[in-house]
C-alpha cells in the first residue's frame, strides 16, 4: 500500500535502496535532450534509463495527456487534463547502492527535469494510474534497476 499523502516514497529492494516519485513536466523540452546519455527503454510507458555510477533512474513521461498545471515554488496546486496543456505526468524511479546516493540523483533529477512535485494521492487519479498498476510497474522498474546495478 502506497503512503498517498507523501511525495517521495522510499524503497528497498535486494539490499538496494530507492526512491519513487510522481509529478509533472513541461513538456517543451524533451527528456532525451535533457539526459542525452539515458538509453531509451520501451515499457508500459515511454521511459527512459539512466545509470551514474552506483545509482540508477528510470523516468516515465505518461504521454497521452497532457495538463493544464498551477504551481507554487515546483509544488503541485491544481491540474487540468487540456490536451493543449504544456504539462505532461512524469514519473521517476531511482535505485541505488546507498540511499544518500538515491537522494542526491532524485534531487539532480527533479531539477534538472523542471518537475513539480505532487502527493501521490493528488496525482494517480488524474494521470489514470491505480495505485495496483503503480505498485506494478515499480516492481517492473525496481527489477530492471537492480539488475543493472549489479553488472
Amino acid at each position: 500500500m502506497l503512503h498517498l499523502d507523501h511525495y517521495r516514497m522510499g524503497v528497498r529492494y535486494k539490499g538496494l535502496e530507492g526512491l519513487s516519485e510522481v509529478g509533472f513536466k513541461q513538456q517543451q523540452v524533451r527528456l532525451e535532450d535533457l539526459f542525452p546519455t539515458a538509453d531509451r527503454l520501451i515499457l508500459s510507458m515511454k521511459a527512459y534509463f539512466q545509470r551514474l555510477g552506483s545509482a540508477a533512474s528510470i523516468i516515465y513521461e505518461v504521454p497521452d495527456l497532457r495538463f493544464g498545471v498551477v504551481e507554487e515554488n515546483r509544488v503541485f496546486e491544481m491540474a487540468v487534463l487540456n490536451p493543449r496543456g504544456d504539462y505532461m505526468g512524469l514519473i521517476i524511479d531511482i535505485l541505488a547502492l546507498d540511499i544518500r546516493d538515491a537522494t542526491l540523483m532524485m534531487d539532480d533529477m527533479e531539477k534538472t527535469c523542471g518537475l513539480i512535485r505532487a502527493k501521490f494521492s493528488e496525482v494517480l487519479g488524474l494521470l489514470e494510474i491505480s495505485e495496483n498498476d503503480y505498485v506494478r510497474r515499480l516492481s517492473d522498474s525496481m527489477r530492471l534497476l537492480a539488475t543493472e546495478l549489479r553488472r
